[in-house]
């Protein structure tokens, strides 16, 4: 797995609707991350805690901190 695909897919998220809308399909984040790690995209839970946190320390604004903070929201409603 791979801290780097956390990282990418977090990006994807936040500037590709298209995608994010893609991702609703999955009814768990068991699944979404199934999907992920066939299409050789995977990365884990603890890796993508930590995805979030690198990115958020990196923010220079309030506004890139927010939408980070609104990926993270976004993600968490998988169950």
């Amino acid at each position: 797995m791979s801290l780097q695909n956390a990282i990418n897919f977090i990006s994807q998220v936040d500037s590709d609707a298209d995608f994010r809308k893609s991702c609703y399909k999955y009814k768990t984040r068991e699944e979404l991350l199934g999907h992920l790690k066939t299409e050789k995209k995977g990365f884990t839970l603890d890796e993508i805690e930590d995805a979030f946190n690198v990115l958020e320390l990196k923010c220079q604004t309030y506004e890139q901190a927010g939408r980070v903070k609104e990926v993270k929201a976004w993600f968490r409603l998988f169950q």
